[in-house]
């Protein structure tokens, strides 16, 4: 005669949490590390641009960091969902690699059970996505291209020329021997201003210098070895006095123009900006560009949803395939996704077709697909589609790299 152990509800359910729980943890160290790198090695990029442009333009560091500032969240944007999907997938490769993911099957937990808390994490994520996506990158773009502007657009660069006198700061006369560097080295430097309530400054230095305040990015001449010559006027008594370094802040004439007003693009509208303009296109933007920017937008937002349902089949295939064979098919299979949504999006912009066939087709393509192969894997492990095909492209692989030894060997 047998005995049958009953286990209560309470201890299935403290056992499912644990499992959430591990799961979770198991996810998060490469999920953080990969938004991590990503972040910095995208930023350490433009960065190498941005010193170029800005330090050519005399902008202190601290205009760099407030530009690097700016761009997290579009790099955010782009580098969450990728990390998501390697997160998952490295998280899952390991548990199955480990046995784990077995020993969890023979406890009777089903895979559509073990991939709930990751489709919970999804939702999470999904809100996140909104947030930066529709929210926050819209007004973080703006205000990098507004400090973009700031740097390259100036009347300083075609303000002075060599050997020639230039009254364009009010009261100030500026003439210089000789410009180098783009105009933000001066060799030779004469500047006399004549004060309102009279009298006059006359200044000269060997060199100098045009950079940019710290504080509102304004242009300064930083003036080095010079004499500075105060007088009250005809018959009053002059003061001279030598320096080594000297800043004299620029006319504001000199100075650009106020940057635009937020909105001139689609990508500057937030979601709920770009809801109400297709009710009502603004004149300044076409119609085509608002439809193609919005559901983009929804589209990426959507994209975490089904990450999971294709992360789960290919890091539960590493059993029989190398671990690299399934991320790298992953990796392009996210990139070839991200392409696509970019061509859909170009497509609706330019030509008019609906955003249901060029951005909604690839995502329902690809959700599609990632659910039949979390579906194939939850009812034939071990002999799924997804398993037979990377272990098949793994053993080219194998045969690819023994041919490359047998050549370097013979």
């Amino acid at each position: 005669m047998g005995y049958r152990m009953a286990i209560p509800g309470s201890a299935v359910l403290l056992g499912m949490k644990l499992i959430d729980r591990y799961i979770i943890g198991r996810k998060l160290v490469p999920l953080i590390s990969t938004v991590s790198i990503a972040l910095i090695a995208l930023l350490l990029e433009r960065m190498v641009r941005l010193l170029d442009l800005v330090v050519n333009k005399g902008g202190p560091l601290s205009l760099i960091l407030k530009m690097l500032v700016n761009l997290i969240p579009h790099y955010l944007g782009i580098a969450l969902p990728a990390a998501f999907f390697i997160g998952v997938l490295l998280a899952i490769s390991r548990m199955s690699s480990d046995s784990e993911l077995d020993a969890i099957h023979s406890c009777g937990v089903p895979l559509h059970r073990l991939v709930a808390p990751i489709m919970a994490f999804a939702g999470v994520l999904v809100l996140c996505g909104a947030i930066i996506v529709g929210y926050l990158q819209p007004y973080t773009r703006y205000a990098y291209r507004a400090l973009v502007y700031v740097v390259t657009e100036t009347a300083w660069d075609s303000a002075l020329e060599q050997g020639a006198f230039f009254t364009g700061f009010g009261n100030t006369t500026v003439m210089v021997d000789d410009i180098a560097e783009g105009g933000r080295r001066l060799i030779g430097i004469f500047v006399h201003e004549e004060k309102p309530l009279g009298g006059s400054v006359t200044t000269t230095a060997r060199t100098g210098h045009v950079v940019r305040s710290p504080e509102d990015f304004k242009l300064i001449l930083e003036l080095e070895n010079g004499v500075r010559i105060e007088s009250s006027g005809p018959g009053r008594q002059s003061t001279a006095l030598t320096f080594e370094h000297l800043q004299l802040p620029l006319d504001t004439a000199l100075n650009p123009a106020p940057f635009r007003d937020r909105g001139d693009s689609s990508r500057e509208l937030t979601l709920t900006e770009l809801w109400r303009a297709l009710q009502k296109p603004p004149p300044t933007i076409p119609r085509d560009a608002l439809v193609a920017e919005f559901h983009g937008r929804l589209v990426r937002i959507g994209t975490y949803l089904f990450l999971p349902l294709l992360a789960f089949p290919l890091g539960s295939s590493t059993r029989r395939t190398r671990r690299g064979t399934g991320l790298a098919t992953g990796l392009v299979l996210v990139v070839i996704y991200h392409y696509l949504l970019q061509f859909g999006e170009d497509m609706t912009q330019e030509t008019g077709i609906s955003p249901l066939l060029t951005l909604w087709g690839p995502f329902a393509l690809y959700s599609g697909a990632s659910a039949w192969a979390f579906y194939k894997a939850g009812t034939a492990p071990g002999q799924n589609p997804i398993e037979i095909v990377l272990s098949r492209l793994d053993q080219a692989l194998e045969t690819l790299r023994g041919l490359g030894r047998r050549r370097r060997t013979a």
